[in-house]
């Protein structure tokens, strides 16, 4: 009776399984960190939502973000205006009875622009707040050849052939002042050339009267007559009265604090998303973390105070924005904010901005903030701190005990080829012996 061979395919499976149940360790460290990285990935989200709610908070905390200005004229054909920095309120009258223009001056004409010399000699273009510019005329210059040496003299002219379609001498050199107003009138003496001017536009300055005081300026755009903001003349029009006011501009306003509650909830229902109830559905990554909570206590202590500004609105609950009970979002009725702000808007502002009546609901929210973001302190920062070490020190252990399963690997390989080896020796044996006895068995027979 015969040994049966031993299954070298037994013991690599053997080999296998114990392996296996090595990387059992390695694979619980790696589910460990795998929820670390995802909490992680959840308070960077937060801390996004944070950074957004903070920019929204900072575009109406102050008086000069929350105080939107725009200029509406009842002529904006005539004239219009553009808020550049703080501006008074008021409404103003204009009448437009001349407008600024540039100084132009127009030469004879001539049968072509490249072929015909207009002679040779100086041009003196006179201005009358700089020193003379002479242009030289040199033998075989055209049209085209004197308007780019014009305009290459950087003269403060500018120069164009223009066809003016009258035959039989239809081309003519143009000459325009580049600033408009008295001070730019130009004086072109022709000399030797054939070149002879006359003046087809004289230069003048802006003639508008502000309040019925008269006002000028060598441009069209009258920038300093009131503080930070620019007015923009498109037309004369003598007897006519135009009524121009800076106001509020409550569209940008509303945009501003709508923008702030939509970034207010979001953060809320962030912290709604994370602790569902995990009977009926899944929480999010940081169910129960104290982080969120504190988060959340936080801006609440900053939106809802326990004192309020004087005035007709004492909280946001007076101009249309309310909290749901059960979710604890804002909710906007923004028909009802439009209308505080047209009614009182210095009251409904001072519910936001930072004013002599206190701090509103804006700079808090800016505060709080900034004390979540604190390096050292806030809880924020401590948080992402405390899950980079958890996560630091869980790769260094799993790369720990990757190395200690390579080295029991080679010790469990080692052990089981040395049996594997062993075993077949005495396989070998066994197979020896038995033919040896069975040859002897069948001789003793015989």
């Amino acid at each position: 009776m015969g040994m049966r061979g031993v299954s070298s395919f037994g013991f690599d499976k053997t080999v296998e399984k114990l392996i296996e149940v090595e990387k059992i360790p390695i694979q619980q460290a790696k589910q460990r960190k795998e929820k670390v990285v995802a909490e992680k990935k959840e308070v960077d989200k937060l801390q996004k939502m944070i950074a957004d709610l903070d920019k929204a908070a900072a575009g109406i905390r102050g008086k000069t973000d929350f105080y939107h200005l725009k200029v509406e004229s009842s002529h904006p054909d005539i004239i219009e205006g553009v808020i550049k920095g703080p501006a008074a309120l008021g409404s103003y009258e204009f009448e437009v009875r001349g407008m600024a223009r540039t100084d132009k001056k127009l030469a004879f004409g001539f049968p072509d622009k490249d072929k015909t010399e207009v002679g040779f000699g100086y041009m003196s273009i006179e201005r009358e707040d700089k020193e003379p510019v002479d242009v030289v005329i040199e033998p075989g210059s055209t049209l085209e050849k004197v308007a780019q040496q014009i305009n290459d003299s950087e003269s403060g002219v500018r120069a164009m052939v223009i066809n003016t379609g009258f035959k039989p001498e239809p081309y003519r050199l143009l000459v325009v002042s580049e600033k408009s107003g008295k001070e730019a009138t130009v004086h072109i003496d022709e000399d030797t050339t054939f070149l002879e001017f006359k003046n087809q536009v004289t230069g003048r300055n802006l003639d508008v009267l502000f309040e019925d005081v008269p006002v000028t300026a060598d441009e069209n755009n009258l920038n300093e007559l009131l503080e930070n903001v620019s007015f923009h003349v498109k037309r004369a029009e003598p007897g006519t009265r135009v009524q121009v006011s800076v106001v509020n501009d409550l569209d940008a306003t509303v945009a501003g604090i709508k923008g702030f509650v939509e970034k207010y909830n979001e953060v809320v229902k962030f912290s709604n998303e994370q602790s569902k109830d995990p009977k009926q559905e899944q929480p999010g990554p940081l169910a129960g973390d104290a982080s969120v909570r504190q988060v959340m206590r936080s801006l609440q202590t900053g939106m809802f105070p326990g004192g309020a500004p004087p005035g007709k609105y004492q909280n946001l609950s007076d101009i249309g924005i309310s909290t749901n009970p059960k979710t604890g979002e804002l909710n906007m009725d923004e028909s009802k904010v439009r209308a505080a702000l047209t009614d009182n808007y210095d009251s409904v502002a001072n519910l936001f901005i930072r004013s002599k009546f206190g701090d509103g609901v804006a700079e808090r929210i800016t505060q709080k903030i900034k004390e979540l973001r604190d390096p050292g302190s806030g809880v924020l920062r401590s948080k992402m701190r405390g899950l980079d070490t958890i996560i630091e020190t869980q790769d260094k252990a799993i790369a720990n005990k990757e190395r200690q399963l390579g080295e029991k690997e080679e010790a469990i390989k080692r052990r089981f080829s040395s049996l594997e080896s062993q075993m077949n020796n005495l396989q070998a044996q066994g197979q020896f012996l038995a033919q040896k006895l069975g040859s002897g068995q069948s001789q003793g027979g015989g």
